[in-house]
């Protein structure tokens, strides 16, 4: 089960990728050297994606504990940015900040304390998010909790490779505008 929800998140994660540049195609469709370019950006981001090494390990526990630090990184970012009228940059910075100093305090230094600022970090792209899009706190507990599902969904794959968090928080705030947009 845990496989076919990584398979999916694989798939997700590039057709997210590959959406971006369609748009960015559509703004911009009367450009032939802007089409021959996104051809191969899109053919070059294809063939990482499938070449990407991905290694399968199975810790759920640790997953869900993941999930709730992406959503105490988008609300931390989320409460500095539009509560305490800090810069959206200035709230992820100091979450992030805050955040990389977690590992230091822990008594036990394994693996999992270790990727807790990553969840962390992840969910501050999340709080960053313009009052346009979001304009309560329903939306970024919802857009944080499917954020961290890509998050663990993505956890092994991708490794080493720039973007990945703010590629995970941009489709986690995607879904759940799509959602809303529907379903309200």
């Amino acid at each position: 089960m845990i496989r076919i929800i990584r398979r999916t998140a694989f798939f997700l994660f590039i057709m997210l990728h590959l959406s971006f540049l369609a748009a960015i195609f559509y703004e911009k469709m009367d450009t032939i050297l802007l089409l021959a370019i996104l051809v191969f950006i899109s053919a070059l981001i294809s063939i990482a994606y499938f070449k990407a090494p991905r290694e399968e390990e199975e810790h759920f526990l640790e997953d869900l504990y993941h999930i709730l630090f992406v959503m105490a990184g988008c609300a931390a970012t989320f409460y500095l940015h539009h509560k305490a009228d800090l810069g959206p940059v200035i709230a992820a910075g100091i979450t992030g900040s805050i955040a990389s100093y977690i590992p230091h305090f822990c008594r036990t230094k394994n693996s999992f304390t270790q990727e807790i600022p990553a969840a962390i970090y992840c969910g501050a792209f999340i709080g960053m998010t313009g009052p346009e899009v979001t304009k309560d706190w329903s939306f970024i507990i919802l857009a944080g909790f499917i954020t961290g599902v890509f998050y663990i969904s993505s956890k092994n794959i991708f490794r080493g490779y720039g973007g990945k968090l703010g590629s995970v928080a941009f489709g986690g705030v995607a879904i759940t505008s799509i959602f809303l947009f529907f379903f309200t």
